[in-house]
């Protein structure tokens, strides 16, 4: 009864207090009760349809040998070594993660195989966390640098059916930055340090946007063909040539590393900018609403900058762009009165800042998580290990008043958008303090992730109306047989999955099964079933998943009923 104001909820009482308000469940003040805390890895989505994802255009040589799992510090120091005496800018080795899913509209599928109904993006490149971080830290400052820090991060694109199988032939792996002129130059003076980070992509107006972190978001319409002959003519498509003035507004086809057997990628125009959240801004969502009052007019676009505790939203015509100075690059990127000059060829990219609509839309707070997990109960109030802030993250699946009323605990008029966002234990200055105690250090591990649902309402402001409490999702099968997933797991084996349990969830000294960092990616509705969705992850930035959540499950979490939380007398 004496903690403070911001840890009321921790008191079973308030917390009951809150939750069964307007309910016929009455909290008798004079007795003691007990609530629910939920463990991370007990209060995920149930879901159906598991599937691991493995680029197969990717040769072996490039993939780490199961043989030197339990050696990977010599082999990342032989790697190193390797790729210093070849003066080349990476090591010579990659992984795929982080999934972006689009659902192909019949549009799109005009131009694509028969059977195509999903287009998945991926992160490829050396930099991961496969392994456990001790064995990265007692790398040689250099190595460490040259795995985290590696200038080699290609873009995956590969055509999935409605069972998430790759189609054979329709996988590419694509170096962008280099295509479009963009990769940074090494010299002495500038870390090893991609272009690109990320990349997404997201469907807007019924054609596919790829999204990227540079030195923040940036974007582009691409444009997928079939190779086979069907009679179109792609003549316009061109390599792209920086001596050209309209080089930044051509279609540019975008050559394979490996595999783009039968999958032509272009990109529309060179990237825009989102500058709308500042330099630290990244993993914008982009999403679309219909135009209230021009109906026949393209949906709006708008970009999340903020989810919560203040919902900012900021309207944008993705191929449309001001060009904005270098000086006012800079000032973006650094502080004043700090450096003004460099000369990364990504800052003509930076220039081209996407024209804006309006100011930043801002929402009231969002309500409390709809039930509380275990770090509420280890950690109250203002020692939260989470941060408060989420991250995308993914958007949108609608939530119709039909979806979210069934079974009575809820009652709403109007749609409602989702996403899921991403929160961690942040790094502070403390962890590297000798006279901190390792135990007290051990019970809040930094880079820890766990993620929640959102729900708001479709129109500015975007006012967040619900949030589900934390959550990880799980990891893919340890185990196969000559390669074969079992039958609980669809897609390809990856022999990278077993190394995600190097690196597990864990918080107040207990360990989750959930990877440390699980990252959702994508957040799409399914195929062909409007009462279901699909969200693409990554595992310890080592793999990538892909499963199936009810849409019912989604409003479970969103609008439990409140007897869910377990209030009970002592």
């Amino acid at each position: 009864q004496n903690h403070p104001e911001a840890c009321g909820l921790c008191d079973p009482v308030k917390c009951s207090e809150y939750y069964l308000n307007g309910t016929s469940h009455k909290v008798d003040a004079g007795k003691r009760y007990q609530s629910k805390y939920w463990r991370f890895d007990q209060s995920a989505p149930k879901f159906t349809n598991p599937t691991t994802l493995t680029l197969n255009s990717i040769p072996t040589e490039l993939r780490i040998p199961p043989s030197r799992f339990d050696d990977i510090g010599n082999y990342f120091i032989e790697k190193h070594a390797s790729s210093a005496g070849e003066n080349v800018s990476g090591m010579d080795f990659l992984l795929e993660y982080n999934p972006g899913l689009v659902t192909l509209t019949p549009e799109l599928k005009e131009h694509l195989p028969q059977g195509a109904a999903y287009l998945v993006s991926l992160r490829v490149t050396p930099a991961n966390n496969c392994f456990a971080s001790q064995v990265y830290s007692d790398l040689p400052k250099d190595v460490w640098e040259a795995v985290y820090h590696t200038s080699t991060n290609h873009l995956g694109l590969a055509l999935l059916n409605e069972q998430y199988q790759l189609m054979s032939g329709y996988e590419a792996v694509i170096e962008v930055d280099t295509q479009l002129d963009l990769k940074r130059i090494m010299d002495p003076k500038s870390s090893l340090s991609p272009t690109f980070m990320d990349y997404r992509i997201f469907l807007l107006n019924g054609e596919v946007y790829l999204h990227a972190n540079a030195d923040t978001t940036v974007i582009t319409q691409l444009k997928l063909r079939d190779k086979r002959p069907r009679g179109e003519d792609s003549a316009s498509s061109t390599t792209y040539n920086s001596s050209n003035a309209d080089a930044d507004e051509r279609e540019v086809k975008l050559n394979s590393l490996f595999g783009g057997d039968l999958l032509e990628v272009s990109v529309m125009h060179q990237f825009n900018t989102v500058w709308s959240g500042g330099i630290n801004g990244k993993n914008y969502a982009l999403f679309t609403v219909p135009n209230k009052t021009h109906p026949e007019a393209p949906d709006s676009v708008y970009a999340e900058i903020d989810i919560n505790p203040k919902h900012r939203v900021q309207q944008i015509l993705p191929d449309e762009y001001d060009n904005i100075t270098l000086h006012q690059v800079f000032e973006h990127i650094w502080k004043p009165g700090t450096r003004k000059s460099r000369h990364f060829k990504i800052d003509k990219v930076n220039r081209r800042s996407v024209k804006e609509i309006g100011n930043t839309t801002e929402s009231g707070d969002a309500p409390l998580p709809s039930f509380f997990a275990v770090d509420a109960h280890s950690h109250p109030g203002d020692k939260a290990p989470f941060k408060e802030s989420g991250h995308g993250g993914a958007c949108c699946v609608s939530l119709s008043p039909d979806d979210v009323n069934v079974g009575g605990t809820q009652h709403v008029k109007n749609d409602l958008l989702v996403g899921i966002a991403h929160t961690k234990v942040t790094w502070k200055p403390w962890y590297s303090k000798a006279h901190i105690p390792q135990a007290d250090k051990d019970l809040l591990p930094h880079t820890h992730y766990v993620s929640y649902f959102y729900a708001f309402d479709p129109q500015p402001p975007f006012q967040v109306r619900a949030r589900s409490g934390y959550f990880c999702l799980g990891f893919a099968p340890t185990s196969s047989v000559d390669g074969e997933l079992p039958p609980s797991e669809g897609g390809v084996f990856n022999p990278h999955s077993v190394l995600t349990r190097n690196r597990m969830l864990q918080q107040n000294n207990i360990t989750f099964n959930c990877p440390q960092m699980h990252f959702v990616s994508s957040f799409t509705e399914k195929a062909g079933d409007s009462s279901s969705s699909v969200i693409g992850y990554g595992l310890n930035d080592c793999t990538p998943r892909i499963v199936e959540v009810e849409k019912q499950e989604i409003v479970r979490l969103l609008f439990p009923d409140p007897m869910d939380m377990l209030f009970e007398e002592v």
